[in-house]
């Protein structure tokens, strides 16, 4: 055969190649036909893990002119960092560990080479018999909360279940709107883990509030498989994350993105840097996921500290957001080079209206069981998903689809921008 029919058959192939693509592209983007009601309570009743206040302290800190809410957040009073472990009336038996921060002040900052107590809500499926009363917690409630003594009391004693650890948004911490999503996940078969990043001891401009962060997260993962009221009970095997504003920015770290740290000689460089990531988180779900503002790109100016990302993730974004700039949330979505979701909420502020936050948690629990429970029904769903019918504000605009036949659910290489 000449070499002219060589090229000849190979133009043809390449032509053919092109064509299915296109096609295929076409079909995908067409199967997008799937609009669900938001998210609803799943089939377990929800235990929680002892987190009793200590009335005593707390009175004694009010008495002071401080309240409870500094706690929450974090704060700094004249060099004593408190933060909700310091309210705990059992710490031995709550959910709380002292984190040891590396000996790296370029990272850490002061807390280089200290300790810092962090401490956390843990929510599971628990029997429908569980007798044990709600807790009021400085204005959230804990289900079937576990009393001094108490093991938890779960839906099935044999099984293993996944893990979600949550990360609030900056200086904020886990209240009672966000607890409803947490413990809707927990009654989907999930163990949920909300952790107090007490993010106020510091000032929000300084690197080490972020780094503590990732550290703490991963520190969290560590400690709770180790527990021994959980560790028989977790499948370590599927972690999945989801977070909000700078707890979005959390994940996506922990997933592998490189950031820019705040200080004015990085932010000028444009100088990445990767800080604790962990491998063990296979997937996030976020919601007003923070990439930076005005001269602040926190994954870099091109969002090309997200290039570096290795596992899916989804964002859920508002193209008005007046603190969390949806052009740089764009750019960093379109340098990840793996399966990725954007969906785009219309008009919404930073704190979405509740109907849109439904939209959001609607988006993020299909994608998580699609992803770390690798549920057939949810792969499916979230492969035709176009909208929730909560608000009618979200619209999928960006999203690379996996490879659904790969055992390691692949990014496919083909991506469909939806408008």
């Amino acid at each position: 055969m000449s070499k002219n029919s060589n090229k000849l058959r190979a133009a043809c192939c390449l032509i053919t190649i092109v064509t299915v693509l296109f096609y295929t592209l076409q079909l995908s983007a067409a199967e997008r036909d799937l609009t669900i009601d938001s998210l609803v309570e799943g089939a377990y009743a929800v235990g929680s893990n002892n987190f009793t206040i200590d009335d005593v302290v707390l009175n004694e800190k009010l008495a002071l002119g401080l309240d409870a809410g500094q706690f929450q957040q974090g704060y700094n009073l004249n060099g004593d960092l408190l933060c909700i472990s310091d309210l705990l009336a059992y710490p031995q038996e709550s959910f709380n560990f002292q984190l040891a921060v590396p000996n790296d002040s370029s990272r850490y900052g002061e807390s280089a080479g200290t300790t810092l107590p962090y401490a956390g809500y843990i929510f599971y499926p628990t029997t429908d018999s569980n007798a044990r009363q709600n807790y009021d917690m400085l204005g959230s409630t804990l289900p079937h909360m576990q009393d001094t003594g108490d093991a938890p009391i779960f839906a099935d004693e044999n099984n293993k279940y996944p893990l979600i650890v949550y990360s609030h948004g900056g200086g904020d911490f886990p209240n009672s709107f966000k607890l409803d999503f947490l413990t809707n996940l927990a009654s989907h078969g999930y163990i949920v883990l909300a952790l107090y990043h007490c993010d106020n001891r510091f000032l929000i401009s300084e690197a080490r509030t972020f780094n503590l962060r990732t550290l703490a997260v991963k520190t969290a993962i560590d400690e709770l498989l180790s527990h021994a009221d959980f560790t028989g009970h977790i499948d370590a095997d599927r972690i999945g994350g989801t977070g909000e504003s700078f707890g979005g920015a959390t994940m996506l770290a922990l997933l592998g993105a490189k950031t820019v740290a705040p200080d004015a000689m990085s932010v000028y460089a444009d100088t990445l840097e990767a800080v604790t990531v962990d491998p063990r988180i296979k997937a996030a779900a976020t919601m007003v996921p923070y990439f930076g503002s005005g001269f602040y790109a926190k994954f870099g100016r091109t969002g090309s500290g997200t290039a570096t990302v290795d596992r899916p993730f989804l964002a859920n974004a508002s193209n008005a957001d007046e603190e969390a700039d949806y052009t740089m949330v764009q750019a960093g979505m379109n340098n990840i080079p793996g399966v990725k979701y954007l969906v785009e909420y219309e008009g919404e502020p930073h704190s979405m209206s509740e109907a849109a936050f439904n939209d959001a948690y609607t988006w993020s629990k299909i994608f998580l069981d699609a992803n770390i429970k690798k549920d057939a029904d949810a792969i499916n769903t979230l492969s035709r998903l176009q909208a929730v019918n909560a608000s009618g504000v979200d619209k999928l605009v960006l999203v690379t689809e996996p490879d659904v036949a790969s055992p390691n659910r692949v990014a496919n290489t083909a991506m469909i921008s939806m408008t």
